[in-house]
C-alpha cells in the first residue's frame, strides 16, 4: 500500500549539507520506531539532495526558521536542533520532533505538508532562514 504522505502531498525538495546528511541519518536510524518524528525524519533523510544549488538557502541543524502553520494561520520561530539541545520554551525544537523534521532542509517559501500521529494533516510554509542568533527575526 503506498504511504499516505508520498500519494496525497507532493513534496518538496529537501537539502542538506554533507556533513548534516550523515547525522541526520544516524539521528534518523537510531530513532525509536515509535517516534513520530523520527519516522518522519526517516523518510525525509532518504530524499536529502546534498548540497543546494548556488544562493539557495534552506534550514539545517541550529538554523532559526520563521514558518507559518497553514491551518492554524500561526506563525512562529524556532531553532531546530539536536535532540538533547531542544527547550521548547526557547523555541529550541528538536529534530526529531514532527515540526523539526518538517521543517529541515526546506528552502524558504517552500511548503510541507504531512499526516500527524493524531491523523490530523498538518502543513508548514518557511517564510525565513537565519543562521544565527536573531534580533527581531520573524517578529
Amino acid at each position: 500500500m503506498p504511504n499516505l504522505n508520498d500519494t496525497m502531498f507532493a513534496r518538496p525538495t529537501v537539502y542538506a549539507s554533507e556533513a548534516d546528511a550523515l547525522e541526520l541519518q544516524a539521528l534518523a536510524s537510531h530513532a525509536g520506531l515509535a517516534n513520530p518524528g523520527g519516522a518522519l525524519l526517516r523518510e525525509e533523510v532518504n530524499r536529502f539532495s546534498v548540497g543546494a544549488p548556488e544562493g539557495l538557502d534552506f534550514v539545517k541543524l541550529g538554523s532559526w526558521a520563521a514558518y507559518r502553520d497553514l491551518r492554524s494561520k500561526r506563525e512562529r520561530r524556532v531553532r531546530i536542533v539536536r535532540p538533547e539541545q531542544a527547550n521548547p520554551e526557547e523555541n529550541y525544537i528538536s529534530v526529531l520532533s514532527p515540526l523539526g523534521a518538517a521543517l529541515i532542509g526546506l528552502p524558504q517559501g517552500a511548503i510541507f505538508r504531512w499526516s500527524a500521529p493524531d491523523g490530523q494533516l498538518r502543513a508548514v510554509k518557511v517564510l525565513e532562514v537565519l543562521h544565527e542568533d536573531p534580533v527581531g527575526f520573524g517578529a
